[in-house]
């Protein structure tokens, strides 16, 4: 016997199914023309009744539920009251809704039931209920030990209070980040650093499962780049509850159970990463969780019915560095007297830059290439290139480029590598790709320094491992200056006097753990504001705060730079 599947089933009742919904579809514009007319409204809910045992026994639980809440909803407009408006009009695009929906099923052959969550829960609001979880339709066992089991945490339950302060500010800082959008990826490291330590801190208590699993829903995050939907950032706002809970109650809060809704969102996110490396892995191991659908995959479902956006002015300021860069190859080929130069060709990409020029409201910059263009038009090819006119060629096309970049950068967020610069004989493309090889050499020697730490740590505190740090960090120290980072460079000055005073010195002890763990969130915190730099989404200063903290926490205070 061929087992059939619901989209199949469905298929065989669709026709009968539209023609119910079209019928709902009449009532209800018969209630909108007429609000007294509450007959057409028992008619509608009648029809959704119907309708809910049908996708019952199609088992389309998404089908299933919203029919259930349009029902309701049609009852509840029954009872009138001032936001039945609002209300009916939702009712309406879900009728819609729910038939696109039927139509999804049928050519995708799958219900995939999130891609009706949107659509829940406007309706939802509509009705003054309370929202659905982006998880309501994913099934997990919660009850499942984590595996594998963490070690003991050597830090003193006293302790927790303390340390949890700092890590919820570090924690926080991450979280304002995504909040406002600033820079996704280093704001979850950052948040995930957090959580890391907080794992570590509490060990196999009951309360240490819930950081893991919130590690693994962070790095899940950042592997794939989800999208930051709202229901995700206020299931990341619950987990800095989560840790003010810790911070107030100390020990007596590392016995509590995590909120079970808590856990199940963040397993569902975990679930929908297409890595299975580090902690991600273990958890999906750890609650047998198989293969499905991406995020991407299932934001791309959602947005069949959303549309996209992008910024023509990137795209034009993007044309108008390649039509420059073209000109200014055959200049250079020119200077270089490689091959004979048709100047009318010249003038014609000045002209076509000019052009684009004005359409971004660059007026200056577009009259003066024009007015060069009709000069050049009429060059010989054996044009000198030493002469004033061929120079002030040179000085037309630098001053646009220069123009286009200051375009460029006021459609993003301000930041120390793209800054303005005073003069505008420099090509502000090269100082910006000058400091943009800075801050990643800078990049290179924080890698370098977290990895002497952690080897320092694995070989058991063999200071061999150390031995070049100060020199490392001293270089990182140097680009920060040239970068006019004063911050930065008085944690890494911070970080080296340590290195040097406390963990080199004759006579030192063995440091504990906990202090590493402490420096390396130094060292980390100015490795992400280096990398929201290096991505031109500047996470601000907040971040620089948290090395600034842990230094302190050290007994090597950073002496932040006066002016």
């Amino acid at each position: 016997m061929v087992a059939m599947t619901n989209s199949t089933s469905l298929t065989f009742i669709k026709e009968e199914i539209d023609s119910t919904l079209g019928e709902v579809g009449r009532h209800l514009e018969a209630w909108v023309a007429d609000a007294s007319q509450l007959q057409e409204l028992d008619a509608c809910a009648e029809a959704f009744h119907q309708l809910r045992g049908i996708f019952q026994v199609l088992e389309l639980p998404a089908a299933t539920l919203m029919i259930t809440e349009m029902e309701q909803s049609a009852r509840k407009l029954q009872e009138g009251g001032p936001a039945a408006a609002l209300l009916g009009a939702s009712l309406g695009q879900s009728v819609l809704l729910i038939g696109r929906y039927l139509e999804y099923v049928q050519l995708k052959n799958r219900p995939l039931p999130e891609v009706m969550v949107g659509g829940l829960n406007e309706l939802r609001r509509a009705a003054g209920k309370p929202l659905i979880q982006e998880s309501h339709f994913f099934s997990v066992d919660l009850a499942r030990d984590r595996f594998p089991a963490p070690a003991a945490s050597k830090t003193p339950a006293s302790e927790l209070g303390r340390l949890g302060r700092r890590l919820r500010h570090m924690y926080q800082v991450g979280l304002l980040g995504v909040l406002r959008a600033q820079n996704n990826t280093v704001s979850l490291k950052l948040m995930a650093r957090a959580l890391n330590r907080l794992d570590r801190l509490c060990g196999p208590a009951p309360m240490g499962r819930m950081w893991w699993i919130g590690r693994a829903m962070l790095e899940a995050l950042i592997a794939d780049d989800m999208t930051i939907t709202p229901a995700r950032k206020a299931l990341l706002s619950q987990y800095d509850r989560q840790i003010k809970r810790l911070v107030q109650e100390g020990e007596r809060a590392l016995a509590a159970d995590a909120p079970l809704l808590l856990l199940k969102e963040s397993i569902f996110i975990v679930s929908l990463c297409s890595s299975s490396a580090g902690v991600v892995g273990e958890v999906k191991q750890a609650f047998d969780i198989r293969p499905r659908i991406t995020d991407a995959e299932l934001q791309a479902e959602i947005a069949l019915m959303a549309g996209g956006g992008g910024s023509v002015i990137r795209t034009v300021a993007e044309s108008l560095k390649e039509e420059l860069n073209s000109v200014k190859q055959t200049l250079d080929l020119a200077a270089q007297g490689v091959a004979d130069t048709d100047y009318r060709d010249v003038a014609d990409g000045l002209a076509r830059i000019g052009g684009t020029l004005t359409m971004v409201n660059l007026n200056r910059e577009a009259q003066q290439l024009k007015a060069r263009a009709d000069s050049v038009r009429g060059w010989a090819s054996n044009t000198d290139i030493e002469s004033v006119d061929f120079q002030a060629l040179v000085d037309d096309l630098l001053t646009a480029e220069n123009a286009v970049a200051s375009l460029e950068h006021s459609l993003a967020p301000s930041n120390d590598i793209n800054r303005d610069v005073g003069n505008q004989k420099i090509s502000r493309y090269q100082l910006d790709d000058a400091r943009k090889s800075v801050v990643s050499e800078c990049r290179s020697g924080l890698a370098l320094a977290k990895r002497a730490v952690a080897s320092f740590m694995e070989a058991g505190w063999d200071r061999m491992h150390l031995a070049n740090l100060p020199g490392i960090l001293g270089g990182v120290s140097g680009g920060l200056m040239f970068l006019d980072l004063g911050r930065g460079k008085a944690v890494m000055d911070a970080c080296r006097a340590y290195i040097e005073q406390g963990l080199l010195a004759s006579g030192v002890g063995t440091p504990e753990r906990e202090h590493m763990d402490t420096l390396a969130d130094a060292i980390s915190s100015v490795d992400y504001y280096l990398e929201s730099m290096e991505e031109m989404k500047p996470i601000g200063d907040a971040v620089l705060e948290i090395a600034e903290e842990s230094m302190e926490e050290l007994g090597f205070p950073v002496i932040r730079p006066v002016g």
